[in-house]
């Protein structure tokens, strides 16, 4: 009998499903030497790569600038498409747009005088500029050749969709069979918290840097071919100069601790299988050749600005900040393994204290993988068989960091180590990296196996992570109540399933769905944590903004803001000449005209926002935080009479017979006033 319709139809559904895996087996096939081809390694990236164009084309990005809307207009903000500014990324919306804007009002110029005396617009605020080095500090390109918005989209995406591509690269160099994992689990790590609540290049470039560094490691071991080795120099080298030039050790010696440690134990798992320590040195030798040129260069930079890096160092705030071992809590710990409550940081960190930044984390799957690990070493040493030496040294890593921040009296150590130069939350950007890392190495050792991890082990981890969550819930019910758990954290509980789920699924050689269900999680808790923004708010579009521009033309002088951070934005915006807006590196000659004598170096020899507040009598400073740095302001003083020639005023009228208001502009919620000051 001819067979039934159905039956042909499911017959030939079966082999046409056949003929796709068979096709994508032959395209991610990896090579002989267990290495991925150069389609599969460029593949994803390319994805990337046409994403951001289109990105920077449409001007979208996740900036806040429009944190300052609510303050010029009614109504809701145009350009947000998706989400709320955040206001506790004032450094990003009230600090690097404003202070970039500047740098563009004012032509890119190689020193930037909108304080008197001028500042290094690269230290700290890395600002778009035309000298040389702005070849090793590729997210400000848009800025120079590309209309504001773009270049703010593309500063934007830049670090962020590097990260992504990098952390792919050394995934699938670990797994070449298992691209998609590879695709999946990076794009999950870039929605970690620390990533998206700090979202700085000075965060991205380092992660970048160490996946970059690790996956030439692995090719460097791998490869047969010379050539295949030495081209990851140029990558790894100019990674190098760029993370450097952020010049933010507290991020940058964490992750330089991952990759040394992934280093280690991929050496001595090359020993242990039979390799010689002279080969397994001269295979390291394009990574470290690298690391020599990226250094160089950096060297050769900071060389170049060795009186703006004096000046930084010697200020009071932050100085040569270092950190005892020690000095990490329990809340810090809490912090740091509890990510099912990561939503509650969109309401000013919730219950995990600090801020939003600060209490941020990972989702840390590889770290409570640790009972898989003790069963592969058992196993291992039951078939006397190689360790898993890089899972080993990852967690020794990990047991690093924990004494760095419990365990005290070392401090001599962990100077030498320059671990003091991190704080115990900003470390969290390296045990968040170790354990990322741990995933891929966790995968690539049980793909290896005859035989999966027993239940009961996958269970172990899950169960531990689960547990976890459920203390903390349980502890935060107990002391604060549960509306202050479910009323900021309402999803926590379906989070921390998925993610136990997820490390069972991980445990159990099952990568492909564990890697689907971390992405989940990781876009659900902060998909949304910074806006779908297109364009940037300008303020240079604003009637104030022109009329200080054009009451600069007329009556050339320097300006001081009063009330209010919108004032100051707008000076800085505008490109004046002005006494206000956060600083680097203190400008000496600047502050002699405030301070003639040296009475408050204590209070101004910081980084910090400088504001002012009406008082009569001269010049007063104090600090209400350690960034802060708050000077009285009296038209009539000799400082105001010498130096100021505008006030632009936010908030109250400025009463004072040494000013004569010019102009006002209203706002929703207060004025904007021009004044010029009377001699």
């Amino acid at each position: 009998m001819p067979p039934e319709p159905a039956e042909t139809q499911r017959t030939g559904e079966l082999r046409l499903l056949a003929r796709w895996r068979g096709g994508y087996r032959r395209i991610v096939a990896d090579t002989p030497n267990d290495l991925p081809r150069v389609r599969v390694l460029l593949a994803f990236p390319a994805v990337l790569l046409l994403l951001g164009i289109i990105l920077v084309a449409l001007t979208i990005n996740g900036s806040s600038s429009g944190a300052f809307y609510s303050e010029l207009h009614t109504g809701k903000d145009p350009a947000l498409l998706a989400g709320a500014p955040e206001k506790i990324r004032s450094d990003e919306w009230n600090v690097g747009v404003p202070w970039t804007i500047n740098q563009i009002q004012q032509g890119f110029p190689a020193r930037n005088y909108t304080f008197p005396g001028g500042m290094d617009p690269e230290i700290p605020f890395a600002l778009p500029q035309t000298q040389a080095s702005v070849a090793f500090e590729p997210q400000l390109w848009g800025f120079l050749a590309l209309p504001l918005g773009s270049g703010m989209a593309w500063k934007w995406w830049l670090p962020g969709l590097t990260l992504i591509a990098a952390a792919y690269v050394f995934l699938v160099t670990l797994v070449p069979r298992r691209p998609g994992v590879a695709a999946v689990l990076a794009v999950g790590f870039f929605f970690s918290p620390f990533i998206q609540w700090w979202y700085e290049s000075s965060v991205m470039w380092p992660i970048a840097w160490a996946t970059i560094t690790m996956a030439a490691i692995l090719w460097s071991i791998k490869s047969p071919t010379r050539w295949a080795r030495w081209v990851w120099v140029v990558p790894v080298a100019y990674a190098t100069a760029t993370m450097a030039f952020g010049i933010y050790a507290p991020f940058i010696v964490p992750v330089v601790f991952v990759v040394l440690f992934f280093a280690i134990g991929l050496s001595v798992e090359q020993y242990r299988a039979g390799r010689a320590p002279l080969s397994l040195a001269f295979r390291f030798l394009p990574v470290i050749s690298a690391g020599i040129v990226g250094i160089a260069v950096t060297a050769a930079w900071l060389h170049s600005k060795a009186s703006t890096v004096s000046a930084f160092v010697d200020t009071v705030y932050p100085g040569q900040r270092l950190t005892a071992t020690g000095t990490g809590s329990v809340v810090a710990v809490l912090r740091t393994i509890g990510s099912s409550f990561a939503q509650s940081l969109q309401f000013g960190a919730g219950f995990l204290g600090a801020n939003s930044s600060e209490a941020s984390s990972f989702f840390l799957a590889g770290a409570f993988l640790l009972p898989v690990t003790a069963w592969a070493c058992w196993r291992a040493r039951r078939s006397d068989v190689v360790l898993p030496w890089v899972q080993i040294a990852l967690f020794a890593m990990l047991a690093l960091f924990l004494a760095f921040m419990f365990v005290p009296g070392w401090n001599a150590i962990a100077h030498l180590l320059f671990l003091d130069r991190s704080t115990s939350d900003r470390l969290r950007i390296g045990v968040g990296l170790a354990s990322f890392a741990l995933v891929g190495v966790i995968i690539r050792d049980l793909d290896a196996l005859p035989t999966r991890v027993p239940r009961q082990v996958a269970s172990v981890a899950s169960a531990l992570f689960l547990f976890s969550q459920l203390a903390i819930a349980a502890a935060v019910q107990y002391t604060l109540g549960p509306a202050k758990l479910w009323g900021v954290a309402p999803l926590w509980l379906p989070i921390a399933v998925v993610s136990a789920v997820a490390l069972y699924w991980v445990a159990r050689r099952m990568a492909g769905v564990a890697a689907f269900a971390l992405l989940v999680v990781g876009v659900v808790t902060c998909g949304l944590v910074n806006p779908v923004y297109v364009g940037v708010l300008d303020l240079r579009t604003t009637a104030a903004s022109r009329a200080v521009i054009a009451t600069t033309a007329q009556r050339p002088g320097a300006w001081v803001g009063v009330g209010g951070s919108l004032a100051t934005a707008i000076l800085l915006e505008s490109g004046v000449r002005e006494y206000d807006g956060t600083q680097g590196a203190p400008s000496r000659a600047m502050w002699k005209q405030i301070d003639p004598d040296s009475k408050y170096t204590s209070e101004w020899n910081r980084l910090g926002s400088i504001q002012w507040t009406p008082k009569p009598g001269p010049p007063s400073i104090t600090n209400p935080a350690p960034d802060v740095i708050l000077v009285t302001y009296d038209a009539c003083a000799s400082f105001s009479q010498n130096h100021v020639a505008h006030v632009l005023g936010e908030g109250a009228v400025l009463k004072s017979p040494c000013l004569r208001k010019v102009e006002t502009f209203e706002t929703p919620h207060s004025a904007l006033s021009i004044y010029d000051v009377v001699r």
